[in-house]
């Protein structure tokens, strides 16, 4: 991976840190600044690769911010993505009028904000391929053609990895279906350049997951049956975003057909047999077969000699006899089983289960903690999501809340004092955001409001509700520090 330089711009602590976290761990290189003053003196002798920046600061504004970037013309094509958490359209509808080439809402989303910030480096970086190419008339057709394959590769690549950031129990489970296809096609004689149609193919099975809701494809327990006839929409409505793709139409066969069964009891065409195209029963063996070998919200890494099983006893019914069985081959090649996700991360137990290598005892400290915050008030399920499901990033979210709080007060408390309703709804603004982080879901209800009533000069609304406001947030912060000292994690 190229290592991109990203500088992140707001003027809350608890906002850069938990950026950094995220885009750090992905091996981008993040340089914080807490205002737009900063920003202009930061490019002025460093040009980072994208820019995340905030609307609301104090000092310069993020609009004013993103005018001064766009009238300088050395760094007017760095991009650069809006954070906010403005529900308003007319916010996005002035940033993207000004320049910016995306959004990315506040509390972060991990797999969203990588995501944005993945696609938006990508497409500058084709962006300036682009205009490079334009350049160098003398390229020969085989060149060109040459390039025009990797380029494909790359957006299959991209729109895969889509995919997989939506769903956060399947992650990588694109490329490891296409690598299995394309070694079973190897194995039963294709050609290379089938090979990888077929390796692309797999890549794309499952695109159509982008077009499911969220609380339904990353549901930790059982599905409804409402909700698996959602699930159940995936094959169509990948086959309608492929469809269209016209020099690889085997993209949108593979998206639509691949939970049709050999026997014809699949869907969402009820195909038999041969009537599947090859590659899609290639895929089906693949796909079935990394369900099992990877961790799952209803089930953990099935051991080698379930799978094997469960493969045979469905040859003939839901697989294809033929392709079955060169995946029981490569099963009883793989005899360290290293076809599976995380390969290092499991250990397989008596029980034919792979099991974590972790305690339980920690399993339990994690829970009395998360629970002891849940009586004081917290939603830990979305500060967890925020924190990307790490329990010590989020003890560090925590600590950054409480010892920011103090500060907090103290500017809503003078900006009421003064009578400063533009710096009273920033500070409002701001806490709405860090107390969504932490999953202190009331208090940021209650910030935006005080928030819009800035924005419409409702003074009074203010003055009734500033010190309920601050009581609340004493009272949270009183709770997290208590339950931090209890488990060790002050």
């Amino acid at each position: 991976m190229e290592h991109y330089t990203i500088a992140v711009i707001d003027d809350d602590k608890g906002n850069l840190k938990i950026a950094e976290r995220i885009l750090s761990l992905y091996g981008y290189r993040v340089v914080c600044l807490d205002c737009g003053e900063a920003l202009l003196e930061y490019i002025k002798n460093n040009k980072p690769d994208l820019m995340l920046l905030d609307i609301h600061m104090t000092g310069i504004n993020g609009f004013e911010t993103l005018q001064k970037l766009k009238s300088n013309h050395e760094v007017r094509d760095i991009p650069v993505i809006i954070l906010t958490s403005d529900g308003d359209p007319e916010t996005e509808t002035k940033a993207l009028s000004a320049g910016a080439a995306d959004f990315v809402a506040k509390p972060f989303v991990a797999s969203v904000l990588l995501l944005r910030v993945k696609n938006t480096i990508e497409l500058n970086r084709l962006q300036r391929d682009l205009k490079s190419e334009a350049k160098k008339l003398s390229a020969s057709f085989i060149e060109e053609h040459r390039k025009n394959e990797r380029l494909s590769m790359q957006v299959v690549q991209t729109l895969a990895g889509a995919v997989d950031a939506k769903d956060k129990y399947t992650n990588g489970h694109s490329t490891r279906v296409a690598e299995y296809s394309r070694e079973i096609a190897r194995s039963v004689g294709l050609s290379e350049k089938e090979q990888e149609k077929i390796y692309m193919m797999g890549l794309l099975h499952d695109v159509g997951k982008i077009g499911m809701p969220d609380y339904v494809i990353n549901k930790p327990t059982k599905l409804t049956p409402e909700e698996y006839d959602i699930i159940k929409t995936h094959p169509l409505v990948g086959y309608d975003i492929l469809k269209n793709i016209s020099e690889m139409p085997q993209l949108a066969v593979a998206a639509r057909w691949h939970h049709e069964r050999y026997d014809g009891k699949g869907y969402p065409d009820g195909l038999t047999g041969e009537d599947i195209p090859m590659e899609v029963r290639i895929i089906t063996v693949a796909d079935a077969y990394d369900a099992m070998s990877s961790r799952r919200s209803y089930h953990e890494v099935f051991a080698q000699e379930y799978i094997r099983g469960e493969l045979r006893n469905n040859m003939g019914t839901q697989f294809d006899p033929k392709f079955a069985q060169i995946m029981l081959d490569m099963i009883d090649e793989d005899t360290e089983y290293s076809m599976r996700e995380d390969p290092d991360t499991y250990h397989v137990g008596d029980d034919g289960l792979t099991v974590e290598e972790s305690q339980n005892a920690e399993k339990d400290l994690v829970f009395g903690f998360l629970s002891m915050l849940e009586a004081g008030g917290l939603d830990t399920a979305v500060g967890m999501k925020y924190c990307m499901n790490d329990t010590e990033f989020y003890a560090e979210m925590l600590t950054e809340f409480t010892g920011g709080s103090d500060d907090r007060i103290r500017h809503l408390e003078e900006s009421v004092a003064c009578g400063n309703i533009e710096q009273y709804r920033v500070y409002a603004h701001s806490l709405k955001s860090a107390s969504k982080t932490v999953g202190a879901i009331e208090i940021s209800e209650n910030a935006g409001k005080l928030e819009e009533a800035a924005v419409n000069g409702d003074w009074k609304y203010i003055t009734d509700n500033t010190p309920d406001i601050i009581a609340e947030l004493r009272a949270v912060v009183g709770s997290i520090l208590m339950s931090m000292s209890v488990y060790g994690l002050g």
